[in-house]
This record gives C-alpha cells, structure tokens and sequence, in this order.
C-alpha cells in the first residue's frame, strides 16, 4: 500500500499545481484515483495470495525434506568452529555405539577416539577456510573390529558445519575381496601370476641394486590331467591345494639352508595356473643351494596323498632360471624357467634342471614343431605305414600294425618319437588318433574290395583317446561306414592307458570288444600291470617290449622272463606277439617257445601300403 499512497499524493501535486483552466473537473480527478485504489488493491490481493501459496508450498517442501532427512542412514552431525555438537541425528542403518544424549553440547573429543576427533577438527578448519565441502574417511575400532566410515563436511554458517557421516565397513570389505581375489589364487589362497611378477619385479631391482643372486623355479606336476580327467576335479583340485602347502612348507623349512638372511621376506611361492606353479628365491648363496631346495621340493611332492578313497600318487618336474645369467627382466627369467622345466620332463619327468641356452634353442624348435603339426593335419600330410605280422608256425602274413608318419615338405620325414609326445601335450592327438582309425578301416576296405586276402590291422589308442568315452562310438561308426568285419581291426593300448583308472578303462574296454574288436596289450613288461590286471580286462593279444627280445639269446634273465610271459599269455587264453625281431636266432627261440607271432626288421620295416601289397599276395613270409 505504500506505493499505492505515493502515487495518489504524486497525482494530488500535479492536480493542484495546475491553472483552473487546464484543471480537469474533481469528479474526473476522483475517477481516476479511484481507479487506481482498485488496481493497487488487487494486485495487493494477488501478492497476498501469492505469499499464502509460497508459504504452504514452503511447509511442504519443509516436510518432505524431514522426511528425506529422517530416512537418510548417514549420521548427522551439526558442530560449531570449535567441535562442540548442537545436533546430532543417529541415521536408520548405521551400526554404532553413539546416542544423541550422550552427544549434545559435548565436544568431539570428549566422545571419540582422539584421532577420529582430530580427523574432525582438521575437516572443520579446512571446511570454514574454503567455505566449501570436504570428504575424508575415517576408522574406528568397537565390540573388537574394525569399522570404516567416510564424512562429508559442509558449511552452514561462518562458524558452523554440518557433516554427513555414512558407515563403509561393507564397501571396504568388498574391496578388500577384490583387491585380494585379483592377486591371489581363489583354489590355494596363494598369490596368482599377476601378484608373482609383481614381487618378481621388486626382487630383481633388490638384486640389481645389491649385485646379489635371484632364482625363479617353474614347477610343473608330472601326468596331473591324466589324475583330474580320471579321478574327477574335485581329487585334482584337493591335490593342487596339497601341493600348494607342501611347497610352502618346504619354503619355509629350506630357507635358512638356502637364503642368506631374512629368509621369510625373500622368498615367494605362487600358483601360476593349472597345475603350474612358480618359485622366486632372493639373495640365494649359491647354486647348490638352490638344488637343495629343488630336490626338497620333489621329495615333497612325491609323498603318496590320500583323498577320498584314492591314494594319488604325482611327481613334479622344476626348471630354474638364475638372474644375471639367464635373464634381467621378469619374461625372460619366467621364459627361460619353464624351457627348463620342459627339459626336466625330456629327462624323464621327477627333477629338477637349470637353464641353459640349448635349451631355449629347443623352446623355440618345438614351437615351431607344434605350429607345423596343425598344419600337417590341415595339410594331410600324415600318412599310415604299414610293419607286418607274421605267424611262427605257418609263416604267413597273419595281421600288420598301423603306424603313423609324417613327410614334411621341407624337412622329410620326421620321427613319431618327436612329434607324437608334442601331439599328446596339445592335445592333437584326438584329431590324429581319430583320423588314424578312420584310415585304417578305409584301407582295409580298400584291400578287400581288390580281393587280397584279409588280414588284421592294429593301431595304436592313446590314454587320451581311451578316457574319451566317444572312443567305441568313433570305432563303431568307422566299421559300419567301410563294412569291415570287426575282427579285422585291432586295437593296440599300453599298460599306463589303463593303469591310471582301471574300472574306467575295463568299461570302455568291454564296450569296444562288444564290437569284435581285437584288443592288444603293447610294450608288455615296461609298465605296471600285475595278473590281476590281467585277468580282469579282455585282453586279446600280449605284445612283448622289444627290450627283453633283443638279448635273449644271450641274457639268461631276459630269456627267462619271455619264456614266462609266453606260458602266462597262454595260461590266460591269450595269444603272443614278440616284437623288434631282427635275428633268425631271435626267431629261432621264440619258436622253440612257443611264441605265436612275430614283428620286426627281420621280416619288414613300416612300409607305405603300395609296398605291403606283394606281401598279401604270398602264400608264406618265413620259408
């Protein structure tokens, strides 16, 4: 209304100021002031009801921001410059031991723990210099552990702040899983690969600083997939966890004989993945030293272990690497490590051997080995040799086995003794195993269809291709697509394919002589099998080792024993083949013992199917 009467006065001036002649009649002068009365007076109404509406909207919003402020878990706390509390909220969810009355008018210090409150008065100060908000984090300890709070500080007036403090304890926690989950091996708890080269680095800068010697150790168990394909996971994974604490074991034990000093701080032992496992040893006094460990470590691992109902029995090979002289970088130290390894398992698996630069040469070679193996596969450059079988008493062709080779375009023929050992470890054995069976019931089809009379055609089944339980079906579909007959196709097994899981292997065994499939025991005498063994599995055929038929016209004991198995095989109900025979003398006392078939160079060396044709033909091999 103040304007309202400032105006009307205004008007007053100038009406009264003005000449009678130019003066306006007062009803006119009226009119017009009582029209403008009317239009303060509205507007005066509509700023009323304008201020009523923004003060119930303000009640409104008052109590929908309680509402938030109430269901908010944060603590509340409203502190002066000084950190004396005026308000205190306890928040819905957050897990503590204050309570307003305990808080109010008291200082910070007076109700936590002097560092907490020391957090707080340095968030005050910092708060009120910048005027802005602050985020700090704070722990404290109650009812025994540890619990993780961060505050949010913010000013309200010159000399007051208020802070939002929500309890993290969980978030942390979950971090800290994380944290540990991305460093450490979740099957063992050891530290994983990533965690190792981390240390490995630290441990190579020590050594470089101190001009001090640093070992890295590349642990692999020997046949470990053989024991988890067989005997489950759940016995391959309680291994792997024995294994882990084994090595820690012996870490611990061997680091005052093997370390120079703080033997705990240097050394670390880590999963590296699958059944692989590294070893870093620091500030080692020697090489000797490290053998010792090494050879703690094979005793270790070689100790029997009970799980479940099986008592699993494993072996590891280890590779060392030595920083200066085989490396300076944590790569090359782990490259020249597991080259080292894998010249531990050539040696005969269960040792340990040390780098050295022919070895890496051999990395490298078998590298290209494996890249050039796939591409004979794709290539079909793998082909079947054919070694003939011949019967003691009427001297024919009785039966041949299939072996494999493989002509390189640029290198000739390579050896199976080199590529099939790197075909098992790649696991392309199956596609070549697969392949062999398939053409060998092709060939023998092919044979019979010319009209050459049939004979027997082995081949050779991996422990890899018998735990497959697709084994039978793929020798099954291979018979019916060519229409051999059964017994025209053998199936040759070594004692260690069926030693590791017997009960796996005589299932799959009964389901592939259900065929009329032949089945052969290869390399008799080398391996494990007892007469038990024997006697439960359908076992067609033992084929003597080449390494008790080479002397037995010399050496008693070799005689001795190859007379004994001929006597047992046929104890059994099963025939014999002798194998690598090359001297008529062999022959002659294999003969005069009984033995019903012979192989070797005497008769044949593997020769391509071309070459073996003439030899279906004649009536009798041995004249």
């Amino acid at each position: 209304m103040t304007d309202y009467f400032r105006t009307l006065k205004q008007r007053i001036d100038r009406y009264l100021g003005k000449v009678d002649i130019t003066r306006p009649p007062l009803s006119d002068f009226l009119h017009v002031v009582d029209e403008d009365y009317r239009r303060f007076d509205d507007d005066r109404r509509r700023l009323d009801h304008s201020l009523t509406l923004s003060s119930e909207e303000l009640l409104q919003a008052n109590e929908e921001m309680h509402a938030i402020f109430q269901a908010i878990p944060d603590q509340f706390f409203h502190l002066d410059a000084d950190g004396r509390v005026i308000t205190y909220k306890s928040g819905q969810s957050s897990k503590h031991y204050l309570t307003t009355d305990r808080l109010l008018n008291k200082n910070i210090d007076e109700i936590v723990s002097l560092e907490v409150a020391l957090k707080f008065k340095e968030g005050i100060a910092e708060v009120l210099r910048r005027m802005s908000v602050v985020v700090f984090e704070l722990v404290v300890i109650y009812d025994k552990r540890v619990h993780y709070y961060e505050a949010r500080m913010m000013p309200v007036q010159v000399n007051e702040v208020v802070a939002l403090v929500r309890d993290i304890t969980e978030r942390k926690q979950a971090e800290e899983q994380i944290a540990y989950l991305a460093y450490h091996d979740s099957l063992t708890g050891m530290p994983n690969n990533r965690l190792f080269k981390d240390r490995l680095r630290q441990g190579l800068a020590h050594a470089q600083r101190n001009n001090i010697m640093l070992a890295v150790m590349f642990l692999d168990l020997d046949r470990f997939k053989l024991i988890n394909d067989t005997m489950g996971h759940d016995v391959g994974d309680k291994l792997l966890q024995i294994t882990a604490e084994r090595l820690s074991e012996v870490i611990r034990r061997s680091d005052a004989l093997a370390l120079n000093k703080s033997p705990i701080l240097n050394s670390s032992v880590a999963r590296l993945g699958g059944d692989e496992f590294t070893v870093m040893l620091e500030d080692v006094a020697s090489t000797r030293a490290i053998a010792r460990v090494a050879e703690r470590m094979i005793e270790a691992v070689s100790e029997p272990i009970r799980i479940n109902d099986h008592e699993v029995y494993t072996s590891t090979s280890i590779g060392i690497a030595i920083y200066p002289e085989d490396g300076e970088d944590v790569d090359k130290l782990l490259k020249h490590a597991d080259a080292a390894m894998y010249h531990a398992k050539k040696e005969g698996r269960n040792n340990f051997q040390f780098f050295n630069q022919s070895m890496n040469d051999a990395s490298v070679e078998r590298l290209a080995l494996e890249s050039a193996m796939r591409k004979a596969i794709a290539n079909q450059e793998l082909s079947l040799y054919y070694q003939p079988q011949v019967s003691v008493v009427s001297g024919q062709l009785v039966g041949m086995e299939a072996l494999i080779r493989w002509e390189h375009p640029e290198k000739g023929f390579i050896s199976p003794s080199v590529f099939i050992p790197v075909a098992e470890e790649t696991d392309m054995i199956m596609e070549i195993g697969e392949w062999v069976i398939q053409e060998a019931c092709r060939q023998a089809a092919e044979w019979r269809d010319r009209g050459f009379r049939p004979v027997r055609i082995s081949v050779n089944v991996s422990a890899k291709q018998l735990r497959d339980k697709r084994l039978p079906d793929i020798i099954a579909s291979n018979i019916f697509d060519t229409g051999l007959e059964p017994k025209y196709l053998g199936i040759e097994l070594t004692e260690s394919a069926i030693i590791i899981e017997p009960d796996m292997a005589l299932s799959r065994l009964h389901n592939i002589k259900a065929l009329g499939v032949k089945l052969s025991l290869d390399d008799f005498g080398t391996g494990y099998s007892s007469l038990s063994y024997l006697k439960r599995f359908p076992i067609d055929t033992l084929k003597i080792d080449q390494a008790f038929v080479r002397d037995i016209r010399v050496d008693q004991e070799d005689a001795a024993l190859v007379k004994a198995i001929i006597a047992m095989a046929h104890s059994l109900g099963m025939d014999v083949v002798a194998e690598g025979v090359e001297l008529a003398e062999q022959l002659e006392f294999l003969g005069a013992n009984a033995c019903d078939t012979i192989q070797g160079y005497l008769f044949s060396r593997p020769v391509p199917a071309a070459e073996i044709e003439h030899m279906l033909g004649k009536a009798h091999i041995i004249d």
